[in-house]
């Protein structure tokens, strides 16, 4: 006898959203068939079988569920005499063919009406990032949407469902596992980036009375980050330490001061740069994350005798690509554009893991990243005098907040010190 009941399919030990599904019973074989909606274990109704009460939406979804699983028993009733004849896998093929074909007659009789999903829409906005070869953007999207539809539990979620109360809840529920605001605040801002394109959509519903960003809507919070400059001084601790000549943490240390005395350079940069960039011992190149904006940022940075030194080594080893350091050597001459990005993501990752085995070595008391390393070249400038405009612009900073945001914390301490000399 086959059966079809609805189940919360807690199989998966990587999430804590986890899909609804029909689990379809036949010659004692099981098949889940998802449902297409997804609740924690908080929000499901083990005894009755549905979502609670606190779900959104749960009447509508319970009765969507429900009807689903009342196709599923009708196909089990209508092929009564043949089921002997079938495997589990044919009897759910039945069940989904009907259910497809339900929602098909649905979708005939509101055919006039709009129904946008982020899901949907946020893919047509990533191909379009992808296609402009904005590959980190079109990353951040993705994870944005992924973030919100498992917090909804529908994969379905409209954008017009994405309401004040609703970002609000969303805000709460990162905050309850720990989430950083700004991490959450990232997220949130690439679902307003796809808000404002869907708004400006002729082919969605979604329309400006719908926008729940902005005055008089949800505002999104933004903490200011942890001091992130290392004293000078640990560089050359960093520099003493005793690593084996070729090894990985020795080319990875090699890159760090590399990126520090070319001005903090991005690893990005540093990472396509090729041998045509250097010439009579300066460093020319554009900068690739700024590289499709209005205000394209063209380096030439003099070369000082350590970056001459390391840039020696690795000039005299020819690579594909004509790359100067051996990061996409391997990858560089494909032409998926977007998997040598994807690959870079992935050497990014690796080289921040091996400069906080370096920072750990050096007994610096914060992680060590790339980041920090560009602080800490723009704050060393503060401390000899330089002007913050001088050394925005040679960060490649296009405008005066993302300068200013680095600087707080120097700022505190040059009040700090002129205080002490007052009260002493």
């Amino acid at each position: 006898m086959a059966t079809a009941v609805l189940r919360l399919d807690t199989r998966s030990k990587k999430t804590d959203v986890y899909p609804i599904v029909i689990r379809l019973t036949h010659k004692n074989l099981p098949k889940m068939m998802p449902t297409g909606y997804k609740a924690t274990v908080d929000q499901w109704d083990k005894k009755n079988l549905k979502v609670r009460k606190g779900y959104q939406n749960s009447t509508r979804v319970n009765a969507q569920i429900g009807n689903q699983l009342a196709l599923a028993n009708d196909i089990i009733l209508r092929y009564d005499y043949q089921l002997k004849d079938m495997t589990v896998y044919e009897l759910a093929d039945l069940v989904k063919e009907s259910i497809n074909g339900s929602r098909q007659e649905k979708k005939e009789v509101i055919s006039l009406k709009k129904s946008t999903t982020l899901s949907d829409y946020g893919r047509k906005v990533i191909t379009m990032y992808n296609q402009s070869g904005q590959y980190s953007m079109a990353e951040g999207f993705e994870y944005a949407i992924n973030s919100m539809v498992n917090y909804s539990g529908r994969i379905n979620l409209l954008l017009t469902d994405i309401d004040e109360i609703f970002l609000l809840g969303y805000e709460a529920n990162c905050r309850s596992k720990g989430m950083k605001v700004n991490a959450f605040g990232a997220y949130l801002r690439s679902i307003r980036r796809i808000y404002n394109l869907a708004i400006k959509d002729s082919t969605t519903e979604v329309s400006k009375e719908h926008y729940p960003f902005g005055q008089g809507g949800y505002s999104i919070k933004k903490a200011k980050t942890k001091k992130r400059a290392i004293k000078t001084d640990y560089l050359q601790v960093i520099r003493d330490l005793d690593y084996q000549h070729d090894t990985p943490i020795w080319h990875h240390r090699n890159y760090l001061l590399f990126m520090f005395n070319c001005r903090g350079m991005n690893f990005i940069d540093l990472a396509f740069l090729n041998r045509e960039n250097v010439s009579e011992g300066r460093l020319k190149y554009r900068r690739r994350k700024t590289r499709r904006g209005e205000s394209v940022k063209d380096f030439n940075i003099k070369l000082n005798e350590e970056a001459l030194g390391i840039l020696k080594y690795y000039l005299n080893q020819r690579r594909t690509g004509n790359l100067i350091f051996p990061i996409l050597q391997d990858v560089i001459d494909s032409d998926d554009e977007s998997y040598i990005y994807k690959k870079y993501t992935e050497r990014r990752s690796t080289h921040n893991d091996w400069l906080k085995k370096i920072g750990k070595d050096a007994g610096i008391p914060v992680t060590l990243t790339t980041y920090v390393i560009r602080h800490t070249f723009a704050t060393a400038g503060l401390h000899k005098g330089v002007g913050k405009n001088v050394i925005g612009d040679m960060l490649g900073h296009t405008n005066y907040y993302t300068t200013e945001a680095y600087f707080d914390d120097f700022d505190k301490e040059v009040l700090d010190d002129a205080a002490d000399q007052i009260l002493s």
